[in-house]
């Protein structure tokens, strides 16, 4: 009798300590997957303003080339900017190889990019899911929130 009930009280209280300790484990979570967006969106727009700067380097150094071949041949054109089209290939490929990677000190350094970069494709895919998925887990935080609180003044 009273020492079944005093079991079951001492679990409530601790599923209640649990609870508010998960929920606060989720809060932050999601405030890391905020974070972690934010840092997502500020890199990509680090590499999207290098890739302008790129063109933009390159195009400077074809346009003295184009006039010197237009005078003299059309043939000599075509055949020039293929060239060039041909050696920014390999130019743009190592911007991309530098990204801003994490320190074990939490601070961003830029360093060549070693193995597949699906991970980084994956951190835009998990903002979906945490619009669908994270909501969900809110409202269910709410109602144990306010469950949790009416068990008590029941008692």
């Amino acid at each position: 009798g009273a020492a079944t009930e005093d079991r079951i009280a001492a679990l409530e209280k601790k599923m209640r300590e649990m609870e508010a300790l998960v929920k606060g484990l989720t809060q932050e979570l999601l405030d890391l997957k905020s974070v972690t967006m934010k840092m997502s969106k500020q890199t990509d727009e680090r590499s999207r303003q290098e890739l302008r700067r790129g063109p933009i380097v390159q195009q400077n150094g074809q346009s003295p080339q184009a006039p010197a071949p237009a005078t003299s041949a059309t043939g000599s054109t075509v055949i020039r900017p293929k060239a060039a089209r041909q050696a920014e290939a390999p130019q743009a490929p190592p911007e991309p190889e530098m990204d801003w990677i994490m320190q074990p000190d939490g601070t961003m350094k830029q360093e060549p990019r070693r193995g597949d970069k699906d991970y980084i494709v994956a951190s835009a895919g998990y903002g979906k899911k945490k619009g669908a998925a994270g909501k969900g887990k809110q409202s269910d935080l709410i109602y144990a929130t306010e469950e949790s609180k009416k068990d008590p003044a029941k008692k």
